[in-house]
């Protein structure tokens, strides 16, 4: 099953302000008594916190209490993998809470929803935006309340069926993410970025320029500056992923990039200014946004390695550091020039054909391989291009 997220404003009544405020006090008892008792455990934190809880704030119904348990156990099971080495979690009065379905109950088709709050149960009219409507009818198996900026939103997470998949695709798009260029595709297809550098630039520099005159008015101004970036670079990014989808191929592969931001930390070599583009740039949320997309329109995504495709010879299968430099390729045995991110699409490309060359894979709607064991098997199959 898919899981998407319904967004849908609320009134701005008071009630269910106090229910935002209230369940977080219950949810920082609990992370205060799992502190200190170093676990996580649900079981241990409810025979240990309940009755205070109910005790301290007996307006808080039952099962709002325990979805508050719930939520300080994921914070606490976070601190839990740092092996506690980290500050203890803090809820803000009016941070995010999660409701069950016992706690509240969804009418999609009449426009209303009915919500546990410590005033007792209330139903409000909901909004559902046109981009949802084909959600309209799907099953609602979570809710989290946001207050912020003196709003009230409703994120309803639903469950819909998955899209029948190609488990055998036969045309495979590679996709070399970067920073120069956003994506570069195996079809010969670019998509610059130099507009979103352009627009990263501009608020990196108002920002230091605020921040270093540092007076009530810079600050009013940051405030409403927060979050402008991060939207529109998310907004970017869903516009390059149905760019992508759209084309005519069953699977697109991409390079498998986990960790590369943390690697070029430890690199001494890379630049302050270096590690600022690597540390601003949103390739995992343009990763999630191309699976989503991929998945609804019943194309696979597949994930290989990302081993020496920038260094490896798409015609040939060379490999040398010395065959890339900058944005220029130049094979050192064959003497193929082409584009460097081109070059890398293309090699990203043949290891996806390689993965279901050599194994059969049932029915992956994502899936991830290293193919680093495919590169002497690709470097005698690649065609001459």
């Amino acid at each position: 099953m898919m899981i998407r997220t319904i967004q849908c404003p609320l009134p701005l009544e008071q009630s269910l302000i106090d229910t935002v405020c209230v369940y977080n006090q219950a949810v920082q008892v609990v992370i205060d008594a799992g502190w200190e008792l170093r676990s996580y455990n649900k079981n241990v934190l409810h025979a240990k916190t309940y009755a205070a809880v109910r005790e301290q704030l007996p307006n808080l119904q039952s099962s709002l209490v325990q979805c508050a348990r719930d939520m300080a156990s994921a914070s606490l099971k976070l601190a839990k993998k740092k092996g506690w080495q980290c500050k203890k979690p803090v809820k803000k009065p009016t941070s995010s809470i999660r409701f069950n379905q016992r706690t509240f109950t969804p009418f999609l088709e009449s426009g209303t929803i009915s919500i546990s709050t410590i005033d007792g149960r209330k139903v409000y009219p909901i909004v559902i935006p046109s981009y949802f409507q084909r959600y309209q009818f799907s099953t609602v198996n979570a809710m989290v309340l946001k207050v912020k900026n003196d709003k009230i939103i409703a994120f309803l997470n639903i469950e819909i069926a998955d899209p029948i998949v190609n488990d055998r695709p036969t045309s495979f798009l590679g996709v070399d993410r970067g920073i120069n260029n956003a994506v570069v595709a195996s079809d010969n297809t670019f998509l610059n970025s130099s507009h979103i550098k352009d627009v990263k630039y501009k608020y990196q520099k108002l920002r230091q320029s605020l921040q270093s005159k540092g007076t009530r008015r810079c600050k009013r101004k940051l405030k409403s500056l927060a979050g402008r970036e991060r939207r529109f670079m998310t907004g970017e990014n869903y516009k390059i992923a149905a760019w992508l989808v759209a084309k005519p191929f069953d699977c697109i592969v991409l390079e498998n990039l986990k960790g590369i931001k943390t690697n070029s930390k430890k690199q001494k070599k890379v630049g302050k200014q270096a590690r600022k583009r690597f540390a601003n740039w949103a390739y995992y949320q343009l990763e999630l946004i191309i699976t989503n997309k991929a998945l609804e329109a019943g194309k696979m995504v597949l994930f290989v390695s990302p081993k020496y495709t920038s260094q490896r010879c798409s015609r040939c299968g060379h490999v040398a550091k010395d065959n890339r430099h900058g944005a220029e390729f130049c094979c050192k045995q064959c003497g193929f020039s082409i584009h460097a991110d081109l070059n890398a699409a293309r090699n990203i490309s043949e290891r996806g054909k390689a993965v279901f060359g050599r194994a059969k894979v049932n029915r992956p709607n994502v899936a991830r391989y290293d193919a680093a064991e495919f590169l002497p098997r690709i470097a005698a199959a690649s065609p001459r291009l």
